[in-house]
């Protein structure tokens, strides 16, 4: 059984719509669970989850309230509760294609993908205006959480799955312990592949499996980017907080190399004629430095 985890916090003008997307699998409601996690939310979700849950009696679905504060917090208490031998994670504000549930099945249980201990797939951001910000370009989309490593099936390599749309077979957790509570939201998914890799284990790219992904006006505000971007930087500083000297060095070094690839990428893109596309790729790798470097100074 896949068990589709639901981390909520003050959504509930997109709630609804994502457990619509899941009550409307192809697959038979005996092959899937919804584990929702309210995250001690102070709107209407409460409400909008146990009417779900009345409204649907033949789906396989439980409710949990975590008052711990924190994505992290709520995904292991997902963890916890859910049935499944395999735990996938959507966002709140993510929608599922009818084939999802199919989908994951159906790779988990083939042979070919049994030395494959996590999966993921497409993301595709939704926007208010129907179209990308004009400031988006590929070497940032990851800011809204877009993923599209094209058609083809294939191992996830120097990237990684997005959170919004991340599946694990339930031993991983069982064995290697759950997400870092420590971290912001950024963090704990990059926490948690790394240490996956780090255990010898690989990641499969299912590019089928699509989720789409809602990105409110305020995401795409140039002073969120500044604080998402230090964010990322601060997370990094943080899960690197107990390692060696030489690993935080290797940090920054990285972390200078991207800056100055960054000059090169958005000269190209001046030339092109698209300097607000050089801006930002400038704007989010400084402040990413800026992030890790005051927050590994404290």
């Amino acid at each position: 059984m896949v068990s589709i985890v639901i981390c909520t916090y003050n959504r509930q003008e997109y709630l609804p719509k994502c457990l619509m997307h899941l009550k409307n699998q192809s697959c038979a409601a005996s092959d899937f669970e919804i584990v929702l996690i309210n995250n001690n939310s102070s709107d209407d979700t409460d409400s909008i989850c146990l009417t779900f849950l009345k409204d649907n009696p033949k789906l396989n679905v439980s409710y949990f309230i975590e008052k711990n504060p924190g994505l992290s917090f709520a995904r292991n208490r997902g963890i916890k509760e859910a049935k499944g031998d395999v735990i996938c994670f959507i966002d709140d504000d993510g929608f599922a294609i009818s084939e999802y549930v199919k989908i994951i099945a159906e790779f988990t249980e083939n042979e070919l993908y049994n030395s494959f201990m996590a999966f993921g797939g497409k993301v595709i951001p939704c926007y208010n205006e129907g179209k990308s910000p004009d400031w988006i370009s590929p070497y940032i989309s990851g800011l809204v959480s877009e993923v599209d490593l094209g058609v083809n099936v294939k191992a996830f390599t120097k990237k990684y799955p997005a959170g919004c749309n991340m599946i694990f077979r339930k031993e991983f957790f069982e064995k290697q312990g759950g997400f870092n509570t420590d971290l912001h939201t950024r963090g704990d998914d990059k926490f948690i592949f790394l240490k996956l890799k780090e255990a010898g284990h690989k990641i499969l790219y299912i590019p089928t499996l699509e989720v789409s992904h809602f990105i409110d006006d305020y995401r795409l505000e140039k002073s969120f980017i500044i604080r998402l971007s230090k964010v990322i930087g601060q997370s990094e500083a943080i899960r690197l907080k107990n390692k060696s000297a030489f690993q935080k060095l290797l940090k920054q070094t990285e972390y200078l190399f991207k800056l100055s690839a960054a000059l090169v990428i958005s000269a190209w893109f001046v030339l092109r004629g698209d300097a607000l596309k050089a801006a930002y790729i400038i704007r989010v790798r400084w402040y990413v430095f800026i992030g890790y470097y005051l927050n590994e100074k404290l």
